[in-house]
């Protein structure tokens, strides 16, 4: 067999054709066509993407170096007892182990209600002209202390993660991860500012109106065009949902990191990443299960994928043929 009849054999099985309609397109024996499938290697778990994508044992302390200092305690509204209560969320929102168990005794002593308190700060609020969103949003569920708490401990602990594989919070906050610098070296330029922009766009240093969607169709058109053979490529269903682990893991450990080092700021908007994975989604409706075992694990994580299940154009019907077996018959 010709060496281009072999790739064409292997491209068709890529795209999701079964081995009976290649046998059918190619003339190839269905054996001969199994066969050379399965010795190729693509149709099992690439190794070189697994490595890349298996999120990284902690190999650091998962201990602070040093304990964050308590807030000083101010007079805000003027009544002691919601001061004291506003004061003790600070505490909490440290997210400071060693202060929580204080700050939890500290409640317990306060003879205010935390309903009384978030009336007395509310209408503190609008007496000094603060707007109603911004009301909302700085007294959300502060009658209800306990789920700070819970918060403070959720992020302490995803903290201590950090910690224990990156060694500091810099180091995955400042830093690219390897398939990111992969990506960044790759595709970086077409994340450029400026990339797309006329000169007249260029020296006036900016764009407008519709040309602002023009602009990000044009990057995410030419990042997807570009994708193959920047990374490791996912041979199996396993493979691209291990790489979309990794990156929801990376996501959470750098908003864990960035609570940490400036609570205030906003994250990215993930740029080459999001278009990774993206390229990935499709992924999910092309790459053909290996088997019924891998088909219905892969169901069961895309049944809980927030992003998945959270973003309309995510859902794909596309994807659950795939999985169900509404294709043609291996």
């Amino acid at each position: 067999m010709k060496d281009e009849d072999k790739e064409n054999i292997l491209r068709l099985k890529r795209e999701g054709m079964g081995y009976k309609s290649i046998s059918r397109v190619t003339g190839v024996n269905i054996n001969t066509v199994k066969s050379l499938c399965r010795r190729s290697g693509l149709f099992r778990d690439n190794p070189e993407h697994r490595v890349l994508f298996t999120i990284p044992e902690p190999k650091y302390s998962r201990e602070l170096a040093t304990v964050k200092p308590l807030p000083l305690q101010r007079a805000i509204t003027g009544h002691k007892q919601t001061d004291a209560y506003l004061w003790v969320l600070e505490v909490i929102k440290l997210n400071e182990p060693a202060h929580l168990e204080a700050a939890q005794a500290a409640l317990e002593k306060l003879t205010i209600s935390p309903k009384d308190a978030q009336k007395r700060y509310t209408r503190y609020l609008q007496d000094n002209g603060v707007d109603s969103f911004n009301i909302m949003f700085g007294t959300m569920s502060m009658d209800d202390p306990q789920h700070y708490i819970k918060n403070a401990r959720e992020q302490a602990a995803r903290a201590a993660e950090v910690r224990a594989v990156f060694g500091s919070y810099e180091a995955i906050y400042h830093e690219l991860t390897p398939p990111e610098q992969m990506l960044e070296d790759a595709l970086g330029w077409i994340f450029d500012d400026s990339y797309g922009w006329t000169e007249e766009e260029k020296q006036r240093g900016g764009i407008h109106g519709e040309r602002v969607m023009e602009m990000y169709d044009l990057r995410t058109n030419k990042a997807l065009d570009s994708m193959e053979n920047v990374l490791p490529e996912p041979y199996t269903l396993s493979d691209v949902v291990r790489e979309f682990q990794y990156w929801d893991w990376v996501y959470r450990m750098r908003s864990t990191a960035r609570k940490e080092i400036d609570p205030g700021a906003y994250g990215d908007d993930g740029g080459a990443v999001s278009e990774r994975e993206s390229w990935l989604d499709k992924k999910l409706e092309t790459i053909r299960p290996v088997s019924r075992e891998e088909a219905l694990e892969v169901l069961k994580w895309y049944l809980q994928s927030e992003r998945h299940q959270g973003c309309m154009d995510a859902d794909s019907d596309g994807v659950y043929l795939n999985l169900i077996g509404f294709h043609d018959a291996k």
